[in-house]
């Protein structure tokens, strides 16, 4: 996607005001409040920044393709008329 936009005096800065298709294209929304901007060589490259959630992170250093230990695990046995 590639459209050519114009660069405005934004106080002391300049600005490029981006479509909504363009950030819709990304994944940003209106109300995301921070987006990674990095400039490479004659690029800059805006994605945005997704919060991590607490689950991902609560994950991030299991490995899926060991065993799971079960033998530390406390099943706690019957509490009614549970059949085991």
């Amino acid at each position: 996607m590639e459209e050519s936009l114009k660069l405005r005096k934004w106080g002391n800065s300049n600005a490029i005001r981006l479509p909504k298709e363009m950030l819709k294209h990304i994944g940003i929304t209106p109300g995301d409040d921070e987006v990674r901007v990095n400039v490479t060589n004659d690029s800059i490259v805006i994605k945005p920044q997704k919060e991590e959630k607490m689950l991902d992170k609560l994950f991030e250093n299991y490995d899926s393709s060991q065993p799971y230990p079960f033998e530390i695990v406390d099943k706690g046995g019957a509490v009614g008329e549970e059949l085991y």
